[in-house]
């Protein structure tokens, strides 16, 4: 035996053992709250932990220039992908569908002034006895404009784009959100709600003394 050996005491031996301990537990801890508090960011947290949205933000390039019809059928979906955030299926004969409770089209404006008009071509999607859909809009977070679609038809919707929500620079948010979008069945989508079909947009100058009310439908 060592001398080293010889002289280590038993409560010197126990005291370093409780140390380790000590600092497993506090890693074991660190690793348990991280798990159950992630430090991520506000977009992931409201699509995966808190369930707050169906919408999860990402990156798109979204450049446009003023006065551009975008489709969104088949034959505009390259386009199109530029501009969809969240919450849209891939392009169908019948355009764009809407995937959950609420979606985003994001647009980059590069040649921005006010007054500008947003015009979406939609549809409601319909499950008897259901013939009316309400949509909501807002744009950079501003509630803006409500609409409620009634029969099978394609709707022109126009809404004007607040001059505040130009004030942080040229990116628009416009948010969608479907108070009755129909719930999934294993006849239609199993994983998410549907609502709308998105055929095109554009945005144009709008003629000073033409601005467009602001729609509002309370909530059932």
């Amino acid at each position: 035996m060592r001398w080293s050996e010889q002289f280590v005491s038993p409560s010197l031996m126990g005291a370093a053992t409780y140390a380790l301990a000590i600092s497993l537990a506090v890693v074991e801890a660190g690793i348990l709250a991280a798990a159950l508090l992630p430090n991520v960011d506000s977009d992931y947290r409201a699509f995966y932990i808190d369930g707050t949205t169906t919408c999860l933000n990402r990156g798109v390039s979204a450049d446009y220039s003023i006065g551009e019809i975008v489709s969104f059928r088949r034959d505009g979906a390259k386009r199109a992908k530029d501009f969809k955030v969240c919450g849209w299926s891939g392009p169908a004969g019948d355009g764009t569908h809407s995937l959950g409770e609420s979606s985003r089209l994001r647009v980059r404006l590069t040649n921005a002034r006010s007054p500008i008009r947003a015009t979406l071509e939609i549809a409601p999607v319909l499950r008897p006895p259901q013939d009316r859909q309400r949509v909501f809009f807002s744009i950079n977070g501003i509630p803006t404009h409500a609409t409620t679609l009634i029969g099978p038809d394609i709707r022109s919707v126009s809404l004007d784009v607040p001059d505040s929500a130009l004030v942080k620079g040229p990116t628009l948010e416009l948010d969608l959100s479907y108070p009755d979008a129909i719930p999934p069945t294993r006849s239609a989508s199993a994983i998410y709600k549907r609502a709308i079909k998105l055929t095109s947009f554009r945005l144009n100058f709008a003629s000073l003394g033409q601005q467009i009310p602001t729609g509002s439908i309370p909530p059932n």
